[in-house]
């Protein structure tokens, strides 16, 4: 826990920051990605985003154990499905489609983690159909987002799925490989790096509270690399 602590404090003082050098650097990237993207594109992908953010809203609320709330985002989930169907080909269309089901079902019987795991992947779903060049960040910082929430899940459970916290955060490594090459800001760099650093050790010594934590730090830290993005559009 002492490295976590270090961590911790290395976030915070982070947030802080106004990050100076990135609204410099990362304009490039950013410039060329908004200028590519089409008015059309744009709107498609803010009608995906508000898909998400329910998911996103729904995991928050289950992680509270708030299951009345929870079944309010399921419901709200299935009245977005006749605006997505015009948005998403048939096979993410059905693979959306299938996690809402599982999530009703669980929500049914008060399995608000049950929810949230089939929420997860919804989100993971609707996150990869949003065209690249229209969206505000790489898709790799939603692919954080979605690891820190489904890591967060599955830190709640009473047994332990070891083999899906591996996979999850070996892909949120795989993330963060691509993504270290479009941050220019050494410090994020770095603080993003510590993070994923952690978790892989937490996971390799089968430390649920570790890995619970390193989720907690990489929802924290998404929300930088967010910002970092959107003050190089904004350039």
């Amino acid at each position: 826990m002492g490295k976590f602590t270090f961590i911790g404090t290395l976030i915070v003082s982070f947030l802080l920051t106004e990050l100076p050098q990135t609204q410099s650097r990362a304009q490039p990237q950013i410039a060329q990605q908004n200028t590519s993207g089409s008015a059309k594109n744009s709107s498609r992908n803010a009608a995906l985003s508000d898909a998400a953010s329910i998911n996103e809203d729904l995991i928050g609320l289950a992680l509270e154990g708030k299951a009345e709330k929870v079944a309010e985002k399921v419901t709200a989930m299935r009245k977005m499905i006749p605006a997505l169907r015009s948005l998403l080909d048939a096979s993410t269309l059905e693979s959306v489609t299938r996690q809402l089901s599982d999530m009703e079902q669980a929500s049914a019987k008060n399995d608000v983690l049950a929810v949230a795991l089939a929420s997860v992947e919804a989100y993971r779903f609707l996150e990869n159909a949003m065209d690249p060049a229209s969206r505000p960040a790489p898709l790799e910082v939603a692919m954080l987002d979605y690891s820190g929430f489904k890591l967060s899940i599955l830190s709640r459970k009473e047994v332990t799925d070891w083999q899906a916290v591996a996979v999850t955060a070996k892909d949120s490594d795989a993330a963060w490989m691509i993504l270290t090459k479009k941050v220019q800001e050494t410090s994020l760099r770095n603080l993003v790096a510590a993070i994923q650093d952690g978790l892989r050790n937490s996971v390799e010594r089968k430390e649920i509270n570790g890995v619970g934590f390193a989720a907690k730090m990489q929802l924290e830290v998404v929300d930088v690399l967010e910002d970092y993005f959107k003050r190089g559009r904004k350039k």
